[in-house]
């Protein structure tokens, strides 16, 4: 029987544990690369499948499955990031994930990233980052955040490359919880943080209102906000989810979306199905206006992008074969 020809042989992928992926993508470069993402996918240079959500409800557990090919980059990926609301009570992180890095041209795997869900978190931050950026007047000094888990803290965070604020008021339901996070938060930025007992006293007279709860049941009243006050709203992702009172989009002069179709699926736009809203993309490119008038109340509804998963991925797996 004549012998089969030999195979080449398969590219073995790198797995990457957490601690390497947060060194290959610092917050700054999670923001470049993230708003690099938001404006490909604005422009429609993106292949992006609709997004792929799993409830357990018994974990209090969510399971989201995102990805996509950012057109001309040597690279695509997918991602699966897990929230169980439950383990914070097991002595466990809440989230969790890994992302798989192939290459565009042979569509074989080279990275897997055992990120711990960071890679998530960095993506969102950043979005939420640019966003606020992007919308908040640009003498907004005050911020409120509702909400110090990871994504809320990291959001601050990276919004310290982009804006330099006075103020931040933490809210969250733990008190401990904001009182840590605003430990941390105080000692990398020039800014007063102090936490807060409640939503209304960190919303009242802010600039700014970041919110990242994974909530059903809408909490920020629109009553609350100053005129000129801009909301970046990260919670909401899911059927059912929501931050924002109808109060908050009704007296919205603008609503930025990154994905403006996903959003009414499953941001707060699917409580607000008629009101106008752009891409976030379309702003920061300036192909669209954002705020037009210091007195605008505005609005940024982030669900986070496949585009921006395969962004990130693309960065980790560059980096990773540079310095191989």
């Amino acid at each position: 029987m004549p012998e089969l020809p030999a195979q080449p042989a398969r590219p073995t992928p790198i797995v990457l544990t957490e601690e390497r992926v947060r060194a290959l993508l610092p917050l700054p470069a999670a923001i470049e690369v993230t708003r690099d993402a938001l404006v490909a996918h604005a422009a429609g240079r993106v292949t992006q499948p609709d997004p792929w959500h799993l409830e357990i409800p018994e974990a209090r557990g969510e399971v989201h499955i995102k990805g996509a090919y950012v057109h001309g980059s040597g690279y695509y990926a997918a991602k699966l990031a897990t929230g169980f609301y439950g383990n914070g009570a097991r002595g466990l992180p809440v989230s969790s994930g890994l992302s798989v890095v192939a290459d565009a041209v042979t569509g074989f795997p080279v990275v897997i990233a055992l990120d711990g869900g960071y890679l998530t978190d960095a993506r969102t931050a950043a979005a939420g980052a640019l966003a606020t950026a992007a919308l908040a007047r640009p003498d907004a000094e005050v911020v409120a955040l509702a909400g110090p888990g990871i994504i809320g803290e990291l959001t601050a965070e990276a919004l310290l490359s982009l804006r330099n604020p006075a103020e931040l008021r933490i809210y969250g339901p733990t008190p401990e919880r904001a009182r840590a996070a605003a430990g941390r938060l105080s000692a990398i930025g020039g800014w007063t943080v102090t936490a807060v007992p409640g939503a209304r006293q960190a919303i009242e007279g802010a600039d700014i209102v970041i919110t990242a709860t994974p909530t059903r049941a809408p909490h920020i009243d629109g009553a609350w906000l100053a005129p000129g006050a801009h909301v970046t709203a990260l919670g909401a992702d899911m059927t059912g989810k929501r931050e924002l009172m109808p109060s908050v989009l009704e007296r919205a002069g603008v609503i930025a979306a990154d994905d403006v179709a996903q959003s009414r699926a499953v941001g707060e736009l699917q409580y607000a199905p008629g009101l106008p809203a752009v891409a976030l993309g379309d702003v920061l490119a300036a192909r669209v206006p954002g705020r037009t008038d210091p007195s605008q109340i505005t609005v940024a509804d982030l669900t986070g992008l496949g585009a921006e998963d395969a962004a990130v991925g693309a960065h980790i797996a560059a980096q990773t074969a540079a310095e191989a």
